[in-house]
């Protein structure tokens, strides 16, 4: 029996497994084999069940999972607090943000309740829809004439294509909710709090697939050590609580809009999770390559562009945060064509994202197994300590932002 060791949230799971597959072979008189691989680097002789007892250590297994829990509870809290407060404390935006992000919770009124209904902003809502659409059928077409490899670009080709249906839903409900509640009156019912959760809670949501793309991406690509997966379960379970929040309420302001900016701030963590794991390696020189064609591995066949693409696509996001409140208290557009600017903003990053990923889930399909160099790993030993700090730096000018206030 061998345990591949591509994935490590098999090793959340391995000693349970061991155990149960040692004694399980214990008992059984079909199973016959001198010995057995458990993993790459060990070899263990079976047959007694002490031995599967003293191999399997349930307090480290059970301390890991609660360090990982107590992680995605922290980082869930603090990043929904943060993408709250940030809005509120960029330099030259503090006027404008006061008077845009107003809190609602679903409950609407006709002084500062603003909801565009012109065939502008929904039209190229539904236009984003198709877009992401067609982004994640060829996401998930990403295949090759080789089933081994098929089978090891699955995850990444379904995950890349659930994040571009979480846009295209998005969207989808975001296109209807313009078109036809038309009132302030029909915002306030639950009808339209069904849809605009569904329009921003996927939102919200999209950042447990970054994460995930995240860890594909590490995994495939990324140099071993330089970045940490852990558990499969951690961006599932802090995307679940983003969404949560956004169907409690905690998420809503007067101006709808403001709830898709808000949510798309509590990407962040995600979103620089999967810069740093194709980001944070050395990557060969598309001159200096000797390998014959069709031998290449899925390193050697992505290409610097698309690797550009990538980078760009998912951090061109950020600038429409403070963007939104210059544009609808600093301007004389209207509405609709401030819907319209960002939407075709979106388009371009969104679909840049899902080019690049359509790009990496095609050099999976095609390249052969890589094989890790020590040298690498010693060369990116501190991308974990980097990936940290950018997601905690801002964490910590939040609370020093929060104590200054306190003792003041």
């Amino acid at each position: 029996i061998h345990w591949s060791d591509e994935d490590d949230s098999i090793a959340a799971l391995g000693n349970q497994l061991k155990a149960a597959t040692l004694f399980y072979l214990g008992y059984s008189n079909k199973h016959k084999q001198n010995k057995i691989m458990c993993s790459p680097s060990e070899t263990i002789t079976p047959i007694k069940v002490s031995d599967c007892e003293t191999n399997y250590d349930s307090s480290a297994s059970w301390t890991t999972t609660l360090k990982y829990v107590l992680s995605a509870a922290f980082l869930s809290v603090s990043v929904l607090e943060f993408s709250l407060w940030f809005p509120f404390v960029l330099p030259g935006l503090t006027s404008a943000a006061a008077k845009t992000y107003i809190p609602a919770f679903f409950v609407y009124d006709d002084e500062h309740t603003k909801f565009d209904n012109t065939p502008w902003t929904y039209n190229t809502d539904y236009l984003l829809t198709i877009v992401m659409s067609i982004l994640a059928i060829q996401c998930i077409l990403a295949r090759s004439d080789n089933d081994q490899k098929n089978q090891r670009s699955l995850r990444l080709r379904l995950y890349s294509a659930s994040l571009l249906i979480c846009y295209a839903i998005s969207t989808l409900a975001g296109a209807w909710a313009h078109q036809h509640f038309l009132s302030v009156e029909s915002l306030n019912t639950s009808r339209f709090r069904m849809f605009w959760f569904v329009c921003v809670g996927n939102v919200s949501f999209a950042s447990c697939y970054m994460g995930l793309i995240g860890r594909e991406v590490q995994r495939h690509f990324g140099v071993s050590g330089a970045m940490h997966m852990g558990p499969w379960w951690f961006w599932p379970a802090y995307g679940c609580y983003m969404s949560l929040t956004c169907g409690l309420g905690y998420i809503s302001f007067k101006r709808p809009a403001c709830d898709i900016f808000i949510a798309g701030c509590t990407q962040f963590p995600s979103t620089f999770y999967c810069l740093g794991a194709l980001g944070i390696r050395k990557w060969p020189q598309q001159n200096s390559r000797k390998v014959a064609v069709g031998k290449e591995t899925s390193i050697e066949l992505v290409s610097p562009m698309y690797r550009a693409v990538y980078y760009i696509g998912f951090i061109s996001n950020a600038p429409l945060l403070p963007v939104y409140p210059i544009l609808v208290q600093y301007t004389d557009m209207t509405l609709g064509g401030v819907n319209t600017f960002l939407h075709t903003w979106l388009l371009l990053a969104w679909g840049m994202q899902g080019i690049s990923l359509v790009h990496l889930c095609k050099a999976v399909s095609n390249g052969e197994r890589r094989v890790g160099a020590a040298t690498e790993k010693q060369q990116y030993s501190g991308g974990p300590a980097l990936i940290y700090s950018i997601i905690l730096a801002p964490l910590a000018l939040m609370a020093a932002d929060y104590a200054r206030i306190s003792f003041s």
